[in-house]
């Protein structure tokens, strides 16, 4: 994939998330690909959130630097990741949706990765201007729903936004337990 047809997608995903959707699983990604994203995501994750361990400290004292090994980090984002596929796709199927493993796990590492650029973006930006970090999160958090919405919608192939609502909130509720497992202290 070219640059110019990463950044056209990266557009369209944020202009119309619905065609984005398609037009990823269109592509039938090969398990290999797949799986090779998948750990570049964690990677790349790992990565931003030991940054925003840095970082945030820097920008207010009152945020302590509670540094975690690596490994902790990149376990939390495989487990983080693969939570999210299994239960979006469990739900969904739950809900009379028709997703595979591999559709799901396409859209969701494809979110991830761009929540992970958002996410550096906003580091960057923040370490000249503190006062963006919680207005650029929150913007970050709403789109990742929104997108997440029509993701859900396309894999599943609902006829309606509400069953995609429902496969986040129930997958939330069920994800709840392995979030508080996989929390420090």
């Amino acid at each position: 994939m070219s640059s110019a047809t990463l950044l056209n997608m990266v557009v369209l995903t944020l202009t119309n998330p619905a065609e984005a959707a398609r037009r990823l699983l269109a592509m039938r990604l090969g398990s290999d690909v797949l799986w090779m994203a998948f750990f570049l995501a964690v990677i790349l994750n790992a990565l931003v959130q030991t940054a925003s361990g840095f970082v945030l400290p820097l920008i207010s004292p009152d945020v302590e630097h509670v540094a975690e090994p690596i490994s902790r980090t990149l376990f939390v984002s495989v487990s983080a990741i693969l939570i999210s596929v299994v239960t979006f796709l469990f739900v969904g199927r739950m809900l009379g949706g028709v997703g595979s493993f591999y559709e799901v796990m396409t859209l969701v590492i494809w979110l991830q990765i761009l929540q992970i650029a958002g996410q550096a973006i906003v580091l960057a930006a923040v370490s000249v201007a503190p006062f963006l970090f919680l207005p650029a999160s929150l913007a970050i958090l709403l789109l990742s729903l929104f997108i997440t919405l029509h993701f859900l919608n396309e894999a599943h192939r609902f006829a309606s936004l509400g069953k995609s609502f429902l496969v986040m909130l129930i997958s939330g509720v069920l994800a709840i337990p392995f979030v508080l497992w996989l929390s420090p202290g």
